[in-house]
């Protein structure tokens, strides 16, 4: 819904990245011959509307996750056409950028959606397990691993990525230790300070 057209970062456009010819993008296969991210591009829908949510929740029994959502505006529109969840997430900064960090606008978004039973994820920046607890103090129900996964997955296939999420388990366990928090419930916003606290006046 956020990404109608593919964004013209400098490292989609420029770098000119092409898969060898041995590999393909999998979950393309069938539909388009794709050796570039740029080239996925074909595959959007420029007229998707909210209300290519309303038919999509027409012919599925499945949740729907709204994937992109960055403002209390569009959040408010997800719960307004019958999302199950929202994936706070700005595509890692590829679709436009200056977009703003998914972390500085999750607490925007939880409070848009508060009481309305709407789950709300997040990705982008998960490095650490304190990344995992910063999401949840402030308000998600669960976060999205994509890059860290990527180099487990480059590192040693299959056990690369159980160990990237070894350590960020083992990570997040030592961090709620340490903040005083004995469980899942325990984790609060007073844990973060935000970043204007340490803002210059001049």
């Amino acid at each position: 819904m956020d990404k109608p057209v593919e964004g013209a970062g400098r490292y989609n456009v420029h770098g000119k990245f092409v898969l060898p010819a041995q590999y393909s993008l999998g979950n393309f296969q069938g539909l388009i011959n794709v050796r570039s991210y740029t080239q996925t591009d074909k595959l959007r829908d420029k007229s998707a509307t909210w209300d290519s949510v309303d038919w999509l929740r027409s012919i599925t029994r499945l949740p729907i996750v709204a994937k992109g959502i960055l403002t209390a505006e569009d959040a408010r529109e997800a719960v307004k056409h019958g999302v199950s969840g929202i994936l706070v997430s700005n595509h890692g900064g590829r679709g436009l950028d200056g977009v703003p960090a998914t972390i500085d606008v999750l607490s925007e978004v939880v409070d848009a959606v508060r009481g309305s039973g709407i789950e709300v994820y997040v990705d982008g920046g998960i490095r650490m397990g304190t990344d995992v607890v910063k999401a949840l103090a402030l308000g998600a129900r669960a976060v999205f691993v994509g890059r860290a996964v990527i180099w487990g997955l480059a590192y040693d296939g299959e056990n690369g990525v159980k160990k990237v999420l070894e350590i960020l388990r083992d990570e997040f366990s030592i961090a709620m230790a340490l903040s005083g928090c004995r469980s899942l419930d325990e984790i609060s916003a007073d844990l973060v300070e935000k970043r204007s606290a340490y803002s210059s006046k001049l």
